[in-house]
């Protein structure tokens, strides 16, 4: 079957990416359609001039893409397409895995000293996904549930894999079998939905993840400073929901539900609606005591 003009463009472009010159793409088609044949002929089936089309027969000889079998006027042959895509494969194969080896080690062991700025909600799933998925030994991790699918599932292949997952969330309880690895808990040990909904997530305590309600930018980083603060942060806030659980009647009757006596004493901002919200719904049962 004879391949038509659009296949044939097709052809040399692919043949480009994987380092032809326009013209030497041009050449070793016309080879394969026509060889053996002298670089006059193979110049007027490309419609390239002669003098270029010696050029192009050297480097494809080179190459090892074509071979020549007559002298006087010198004739060629292309070599056959599977046969030296399958040696440029395994070759082009080989050098990259190498590459990659001698890379890697002029790379520093860790990008500790940058905070890489997420900037669309793609750039940050990717980024959680990939932090998730080099976890060893911990994950902590805040955040509303459900979570999408893709990050429920890079949990549940972590915790197969022994890491120790450490999740205090917001809304509904995340379906995560629990265990002496897998613990759960509702944030502020009702998991009620107060305040921004950030995102953060802190791995083995050498990489932190931070992602804003919005879902639209966030930051990642092995830095030491924001590492810390991600990490210290997430334990005390399930210390926090740790203590709430066991304890909440006793808490609320000093400092309120929400804790909103010591928000409104220590916040520097006023007290969110949504907080306050909460916190009437709970002091209906306790007519006697208000918000005020």
């Amino acid at each position: 079957m004879t391949p038509g003009k659009t296949d044939l463009t097709d052809i040399i472009e692919k043949l480009g990416q994987i380092g032809f010159s326009d013209q030497e793409a041009r050449i070793y088609v016309a080879l394969v359609q026509i060889g053996p044949a002298t670089a006059y002929e193979l110049g007027k089936q490309a419609k390239l001039a002669v003098p270029n089309t010696y050029n192009v027969m050297r480097s494809l000889t080179e190459k090892g893409a074509a071979t020549q079998v007559s002298g006087q006027p010198a004739r060629y042959i292309a070599v056959q397409p599977q046969q030296f895509l399958e040696t440029t494969a395994s070759r082009t194969t080989r050098i990259c895995e190498e590459l990659a080896g001698k890379m890697g080690s002029l790379s520093p062991e860790a990008n500790d000293d940058y905070v890489e700025m997420l900037s669309s909600p793609a750039a940050i799933d990717k980024r959680i996904l990939a932090t998730i998925e080099d976890a060893q030994s911990q994950i902590l991790l805040k955040a509303t549930s459900p979570l999408p699918d893709r990050v429920h599932k890079a949990l549940q292949a972590a915790a197969k894999r022994g890491v120790e997952i450490l999740f205090v969330y917001y809304g509904d309880k995340p379906k995560l079998r629990e265990g002496a690895k897998v613990r759960l808990w509702p944030h502020e040990g009702n998991g009620a939905n107060i305040g921004p909904d950030f995102f953060l997530l802190c791995v083995d305590f050498k990489r932190a993840l931070a992602r804003e309600p919005s879902g639209l930018n966030g930051a990642y980083s092995e830095n030491r400073s924001f590492v810390y603060l991600a990490g210290v942060f997430l334990r005390h806030e399930l210390y926090l929901a740790e203590i709430m659980t066991k304890f909440e009647a006793e808490i609320e009757d000093t400092f309120g539900p929400a804790l909103y006596k010591l928000r409104e004493s220590y916040g520097m901002l006023a007290m969110e609606e949504d907080i306050r919200r909460f916190v009437e719904s709970r002091l209906k049962r306790r007519p006697a005591q208000s918000v005020d």
